[in-house]
C-alpha cells in the first residue's frame, strides 16, 4: 500500500507544481490568462474518457502493468512541461497526463480495496496523505527555484523527482488472492454485459442506487470547489498581499509563498487525513464530512472578508479542512463500491464525475471568476458544497452507513 502510494506522490509532482508557478507564468511564458484555466483543466477533461479505459484495463489484465506504464507516462509529460513548445503541446502533454492519473489514482483505490471496508477510511488517509507528501515538495521545491531562477529550472528538478516513481513502480508485488477475488467478483457480471459499452455498463451500475446517484453527485461538487481554489490560490493571494509577501528580504516571493500554502494542504493530507480517516469509520463518513464542509465555508467567508496576512491564513485553514472533506467522501465512496455488483466500474464512474468537477473549476476561476472576483465564486462553491453534502446526510447518511 504505502509503496504504491509513494509512486503516485512521486509521478504527480509534475502536475502539482504547475498549480503553483503556471499562473504566475504564464505572462512570460506567452500564455494567456484565459487559457490557463484551460491548460490546468486539459488532464481532467481527457480523464472523462480515459477513468473508465483504465478500470476495465486494470480489471482485465490486473494492475501491474497498466500501474508501471502510468507512471512512465507521467515522468514523459513533466518534461514536455519544461520544453516551451507551444501551448498546443502543452495542452497534449496535460491530456497525456490525464490518462497516466486515471491509472495511476486506479491503482491507489485498488491497493484500499486490498485491505477491505472495515480500514477504508484509514488507508484512504495513508494513501493520500502520501501522495500529497510528494504534492508538497513539488511546490515548495518548485516555488522556491521558481523565484530564484525562473520556470524551465523549476520544471526540470520536479521532472527529475519523478523519474523515480519507474523503478518503484516496477518493484510493487500485488496481492495476487486479493486481485484475484476483486477480478472474480467481477466475472460473473462481465460475462452478462458481454456486447455493451463498457462505460454505458458503468454508468448503469453506478446509477442503479439513488444512494449511489447522490454519491457520484456530491463527488463531482467536491472537486469543483477544491479546483476553483487550488487553481487560483497563487493569484488570490498575489491580490491579497499587493503583489509581495511580508518576508520578502528574505527572498519568500509570491511563488515560494503560494507554494508554502499549497503545500499545507498537501501535507495536511498526511497528518489530518488518516487522524480523520480513522475518525470517521468511528462516528460515520457523512456526519463528519458535513461539520467539515461547514467550517469550509466559514472560512471562506474569512478569507473574502479580511485581507493581507489574514486572508492567507483563512486560505491555509480553508485548503486544511478540505482535506478531511476529501478523505472522509472518497472514503464513503469506496466503501460503497465494495457492495455494487462491479467495483472497478463504479469507481471509474464516481473519478469521471470527480474530474468533471475539476475540469470545470479552472475554466470558471479563469472566466466567470476573471468578471466577478475570486472571492464571489469561492463562497457560492463553499456553499453549494455545504448544502449537498448536509442534504445527504439528513436524507440519506444512515441508509448508506447500514449499507456500507
Amino acid at each position: 500500500m504505502a509503496l504504491v502510494a509513494a509512486v503516485v506522490g512521486l509521478s504527480i509532482q509534475g502536475d502539482s507544481l504547475l498549480y503553483g508557478i503556471l499562473p504566475l507564468a504564464a505572462e512570460g511564458l506567452g500564455i494567456p490568462l484565459t487559457l490557463v484555466g484551460l491548460l490546468l483543466s486539459a488532464n481532467r477533461l481527457v480523464r472523462l474518457l480515459s477513468n473508465t479505459w483504465a478500470s476495465t484495463l486494470f480489471e482485465k489484465f490486473g494492475p501491474r502493468l497498466p500501474f508501471i506504464a502510468s507512471a512512465v507516462l507521467g515522468f514523459v509529460t513533466a518534461l514536455v512541461y519544461s520544453a516551451g513548445w507551444g501551448v498546443v503541446v502543452f495542452v497534449l502533454a496535460r491530456m497525456a497526463w490525464g490518462v497516466a492519473w486515471s491509472g495511476l489514482r486506479q491503482g491507489g483505490y485498488q491497493a484500499v480495496w486490498t485491505g477491505g471496508p472495515a480500514v477504508a477510511g484509514r488507508l484512504m488517509g495513508l494513501l493520500w496523505g502520501i501522495i500529497r507528501l510528494g504534492s508538497a515538495i513539488s511546490v515548495v521545491v518548485g516555488g522556491w527555484v521558481y523565484d530564484q531562477y525562473g520556470y524551465r529550472p523549476a520544471v526540470l528538478v520536479i521532472a527529475a523527482i519523478t523519474a523515480l516513481a519507474i523503478p518503484l513502480a516496477w518493484a510493487v508485488r500485488w496481492p495476487e488472492a486479493a486481485t484475484h477475488r476483486l477480478q472474480t467478483a467481477s466475472s460473473k457480471a462481465a460475462e452478462r454485459g458481454a456486447g455493451k459499452a463498457r462505460s454505458l455498463e458503468g454508468w448503469r451500475v453506478a446509477l442503479a442506487d439513488p444512494a449511489q446517484r447522490w454519491m457520484l453527485f456530491i463527488g463531482l461538487q467536491k472537486l469543483l470547489f477544491d479546483s476553483i481554489l487550488v487553481s487560483t490560490a497563487a493569484l488570490f493571494l498575489s491580490q491579497r498581499l499587493g503583489g509581495q509577501t511580508p518576508l520578502a528580504d528574505f527572498g519568500i516571493g509570491i511563488g515560494t509563498a503560494a507554494g508554502l500554502v499549497l503545500a499545507l494542504r498537501w501535507i495536511s493530507d498526511l497528518v489530518v487525513g488518516p487522524l480523520l480517516g480513522a475518525l470517521s469509520d468511528r462516528v460515520g463518513q457523512l456526519p463528519l464530512a458535513a461539520g467539515l464542509v461547514l467550517g469550509v465555508l466559514l472560512a471562506v467567508i474569512g478569507a473574502v472578508a479580511l485581507g493581507g496576512v489574514a486572508s492567507l491564513l483563512c486560505v491555509a485553514l480553508i485548503l486544511v479542512t478540505s482535506t478531511g472533506v476529501n478523505v472522509t467522501l472518497d472514503a464513503a465512496a469506496n466503501r460503497l463500491s465494495v457492495t455494487t455488483p462491479r467495483p472497478h466500474l463504479f469507481i471509474g464512474a464516481y473519478t469521471t464525475v470527480s474530474d468533471a468537477g475539476s475540469a470545470v473549476g479552472p475554466l470558471l476561476a479563469y472566466s466567470l471568476g476573471a468578471a466577478t472576483g475570486f472571492g464571489a465564486l469561492y463562497v457560492a462553491a463553499a456553499l453549494v458544497q455545504a448544502v449537498a453534502v448536509t442534504a445527504f446526510w439528513w436524507r440519506s447518511g444512515r441508509k448508506v452507513k447500514r449499507e456500507t
